[in-house]
């Protein structure tokens, strides 16, 4: 550029603000847009950041040890603030924006503008980050992401004054090194991106003496901080890999094609700004123009797509993974973009504008159509998760029964009882006993064992997402429907939460026994009143008394199969509130022999309460099944059967 065409450097400092607001503005409004989404999985991250502000440690369940995150800066930095007294989720969406904006604050740092002209082609790049799907997304999803980005982004840029430098000093690679450390404590492959940077600076330094030393002086803060966190998880988990990298990592055929698929439909995803970054990078290497920048560039992008087609991709909403690359590629359009600045010719500066302009618009217009990014839209059944969770924290909290979930993230995390992960990330036996026949069912779904859950005895099963399901799909649900003793042992029934919304959840309630379920002594059998089943008629949720209890409608009957119950008279009762109640036990067979009842036959139908007598060797199970006697709603806490001495 001319220097006549130079602004003054405050005017120069007053236009980068401007682009910079603009930019930011943008990233806020776009991220808004995408609101109330939070992944599923940010909110196991925030469970153990809960845990440790509670005393707890780095824990998943009281008692137990597994590195169930792969995000370890990410769970400290929302645990500090809300040591701070934010709220948790506020923290990681404050977190989320921070760090996609620090991504955007990194690549203007790159490339200021010094004139006007040149500011509209800045402000075009930086759009391309402030108005990408994925970038908007992550910023308020919850997850790792954006700390990623921006740490990224600082990396590179803090590399570029020494980058062409033939014998940089220890303390100006510093800067960057810290930067690339962080991101090894930010996620587990975030040494990946260090050996790639290092691999890039012996490619530029041609393998010479002065390339070796300053790679070495790059990746000693990293490899020392690695090294500090190697030795917390031996000494804290007792283990060399997190327990996440035992689920989620296992190489084979499929998932390299799925990765394959992920990356090359990502790259269709955002053609416009690959196409432009894929120009920009060629102008550099047949010019020399930054040449070193893009060979940084490129090799990291390669590296991180390599990356992701051995691990499969990924299972996320809104191209997840590709937040490196949309870094990476941003920073190569900047550098065309300095090129064309560089040049100094208005009628390439505008021709140049009028191409990104369009290729913006072309890369909006397909980000906003991506059913990809649109999944993170519509996905909501997390904040099903938090009613349901509340609800059972507020109702079972001093029971601490054992839930036993798939998706390990709400209900866990707002309920706050103790839990099994049935796939595995947050339990120590499930990665360490794989099946057999493991099958590539999707990133971190593959693992399961029914029998293993069933052994663990939990109080509360929910398959699939925050509101369950009667029928499981991964392995440990599916194992477990095919055994007797789960449908011996559970019965399903319908939850209702009313907080902040009304929402239903179907979990399978261990019947007998446990924290939740039925307490038997000789001479008295008492039934929770959620434990009857009933089907929408009839739900369980928060009574007045603040215990869980059943809401009987009239024309909805509930009824709990399968009860076992010895010889004697019995005195049956409920305790309730509303109308009265009607009472219909039925024979169902015997444990022993065949019962001297037919199948289903009545023993009783009476308004509540009422008694009926079992003769000797007429012990079995019973069907009890319960019904408003009017046309008033019931709710019922308990029923109760007390023997009676013979008359």
């Amino acid at each position: 550029m001319s220097a006549s065409r130079a602004l003054s450097p405050r005017a120069q400092a007053s236009l980068t603000l401007a682009v910079l607001a603009v930019a930011l503005a943008a990233l806020g409004l776009h991220a808004r847009a995408y609101l109330p989404f939070l992944c599923d999985d940010a909110l196991i991250s925030l469970r153990y950041a809960k845990r440790l502000l509670q005393g707890d440690g780095l824990t998943w369940n009281p008692g137990e040890r597994v590195e169930g995150y792969s995000n370890l800066l990410w769970v400290l930095s929302t645990a500090a603030l809300g040591g701070l007294g934010v709220d948790l989720i506020t923290a990681v969406r404050v977190l989320g924006v921070l760090g996609m904006a620090a991504a955007v604050v990194a690549v203007l740092h790159a490339c200021r503008p010094t004139s006007p002209a040149a500011a509209w082609l800045v402000l075009m790049t930086l759009l391309f980050l402030s108005l990408s799907g994925p970038m908007a997304v992550w910023a308020i999803g919850g997850m790792e992401q954006p700390l990623v980005a921006g740490l990224l982004a600082w990396a590179i840029a803090l590399s570029y004054p020494w980058l062409d430098a033939r014998r940089p000093s220890f303390r100006q690679v510093q800067g960057a090194a810290l930067c690339f450390g962080l991101l090894c404590l930010t996620r587990p492959d975030g040494p990946l991106f260090t050996a790639a940077a290092i691999a890039a600076i012996l490619l530029i330094g041609r393998f010479t003496g002065d390339a070796v030393r300053t790679g070495a002086y790059l990746g000693a803060l990293p490899l020392v901080l690695s090294g500090l966190q190697l030795a917390f998880r031996l000494h804290y988990y007792g283990e060399w890999v997190p327990n996440t990298a035992l689920v989620k990592v296992s190489p084979s055929i499929k998932y390299a094609l799925d990765g394959a698929r992920y990356v090359g439909h990502g790259v269709v995803a955002m053609w416009p700004l690959v196409a432009l970054a894929a120009a920009s990078a060629t102008v550099s290497l047949r010019t020399g123009f930054l040449a070193a920048r893009t060979v940084l560039l490129s090799v990291l992008a390669v590296a991180w797509a390599g990356y992701l087609i051995v691990i499969g991709g990924d299972i996320f909403p809104a191209w997840r993974h590709f937040v490196p690359l949309l870094v990476l590629l941003t920073l190569m359009v900047a550098g065309g973009v300095q090129w064309v600045i560089r040049q100094g010719r208005p009628r390439l500066e505008a021709g140049a504008g009028v191409l990104m302009a369009v290729l913006l618009g072309a890369f909006w217009m397909v980000g906003s159509r991506d059913p990809v990014n649109a999944d993170a839209m519509a996905e909501r059944w997390e904040w099903d998760g938090q009613v349901i969770g509340t609800l059972l924290r507020e109702t079972f909290g001093p029971q601490k029964p054992l839930l036993a979930v798939d998706a390990a993230g709400a209900l866990p995390y707002w309920s706050e009882l103790p839990a099994v992960d049935m796939l595995g990330l947050n339990d120590h036996y499930l990665p360490r006993h794989p099946p057999k026949d493991r099958q590539t069912i999707g990133i971190g779904h593959d693992l399961g064992d029914g029998r293993y859950v069933l052994g663990r005895a939990p109080d509360l099963v929910v398959f699939g997402i925050a509101t369950g399901g009667e029928h499981g799909f991964f392995r440990s649900a599916r194992e477990m429907q095919h055994d007797p003793e789960f449908w011996r042992d559970y019965t399903l029934v319908d939850f209702e939460g009313t907080e902040p919304y009304v929402a239903r959840a179907r979990i399978w309630v261990r019947k007998n026994g446990g924290r939740i379920g039925i307490r038997r002594s000789p001479e008295q059998i008492v039934i929770p009143g959620f434990v009857l089943s009933g089907g929408p008629g009839s739900v369980a949720r928060r009574g007045r008394s603040g215990s869980m209890t059943l809401a009987l409608s009239p024309g909805h009957p509930a009824r709990i199969d399968g009860l076992d119950m010895p010889e004697g008279r019995w005195r049956i009762e409920a305790r309730a509130s509303g109308g009265p109640l009607r009472v219909r036990v039925s024979a169902t067979g015997t444990p022993q022999r065949a019962s001297t009842t037919s199948l289903n036959a009545p023993i009783l139908e009476a308004p509540l309460p009422a008694t009926f007598d079992l003769p000797d060797g007429a012990g079995g199970r019973l069907s009890i099944e319960l019904s408003p006697g009017g046309d008033a709603p019931v709710e019922l806490d308990e029923v109760v059967l007390t023997r009676r001495p013979p008359q």
